[in-house]
């Protein structure tokens, strides 16, 4: 369950928590604006790979995109995860 302190995740911690499926849908904050899209899995486990993936807060953890980081363009990248994350 997420809390206020940064709890950073391993590569194997974070694909654990990624839906079935060959499609994840991510959501971005950029300039105020959300943007949401759906990533081909295999995308999602290089940005895993390469990025310092830790856990969303409870508002995105709320909305199913547990897994947060920040992505090398700027930003930072929601993804989305199993339900109920406890």
């Amino acid at each position: 369950m997420p809390t206020d302190s940064r709890q950073y995740l391993t590569y194997d911690e974070a694909v654990a928590l990624l839906p079935d499926g060959e499609d994840i849908h991510t959501f971005l904050n950029p300039n105020g604006t959300l943007l949401g899209a759906d990533w081909p899995r295999q995308k999602i486990l290089e940005a895993l790979r390469a990025g310092k993936p830790e856990l969303s807060g409870m508002l995105a953890s709320r909305m199913n995109h547990g897994i947060t980081m920040w992505r090398e363009g700027g930003g930072f990248l929601f993804i989305a995860t199993r339900k109920k994350l406890e």
